[in-house]
């Protein structure tokens, strides 16, 4: 079983980070919580670690923050970008029942029950019964813990398909060329390397048999 003091411990821990990344961002309670459609008493909490986020809350404000989910200790923004209009309250629940969802598909999927569910993670199962019904937001340390003992990882209940998604998406492929060796950088940012980029991609596409037939076709032509 989970234990709870480590569960209080990690969402104490959250908010603390939570409450640098809006300081960094310079930006007021209130203003920040009218960004992720809460109140600033119910941001105030999340900060304080005496109530825990949850995910989708704390996908928008890493998205609002510009602030990488995975890093969200650090006070360097992404390139100033217009931000789609949403009605974030929306956006949450709908994200929240999705959670609530895909929880009880995978708990149905590992053969167990909410009861079941409850002895192993130390969430009572009426509370575990209204995650899934998207009745109530999962704490972002208890759906860690959840998540782990359905065999999956944070990742699996994340945002991909919306705006949250795709600035995510963005700013990883961002930090992943920044750990491109300098040279790769400087070549890749080259407008005139375009076409060897395509060609590269095109033969990333092809499979081991004709990425060895063009291999021998190059032999031939230059032997």
């Amino acid at each position: 079983m989970a234990d709870r003091s480590s569960v209080q411990l990690r969402t104490k821990m959250l908010g603390a980070l939570i409450r640098q990344a809006r300081l960094a961002a310079g930006k007021s309670l209130k203003e920040t919580a009218a960004l992720i459609g809460t109140s600033s008493g119910i941001l105030s909490s999340y900060e304080k670690g005496r109530k825990g986020i949850s995910l989708p809350e704390l996908e928008l404000l890493a998205f609002q923050l510009d602030v990488p989910m995975r890093s969200l200790t650090s006070a360097a923004k992404a390139e100033a970008q217009k931000k789609p209009d949403f009605n974030a309250p929306v956006m949450v629940s709908l994200r929240q029942h999705f959670i609530g969802a895909l929880v009880k598909a995978q708990r149905t999927e590992a053969g167990l029950s909410v009861r079941q569910l409850s002895k192993s993670t130390g969430i009572p199962s009426a509370r575990l019964t209204a995650y899934e019904q998207g009745e109530r937001p999962v704490p972002f340390a208890e759906l860690e813990i959840i998540a782990a003992e359905l065999g999956h990882n944070l990742r699996d209940y994340m945002d991909t398909r919306g705006p949250v998604g795709e600035w995510e998406a963005m700013q990883e492929a961002f930090e992943d060329f920044r750990r491109l060796p300098a040279d790769l950088r400087e070549f890749m940012r080259s407008p005139e390397h375009e076409a060897y980029l395509r060609m590269a991609l095109r033969l990333s596409e092809l499979s081991v048999e004709k990425l060895r037939t063009v291999g021998e076709g190059l032999l031939e032509i230059t032997l």
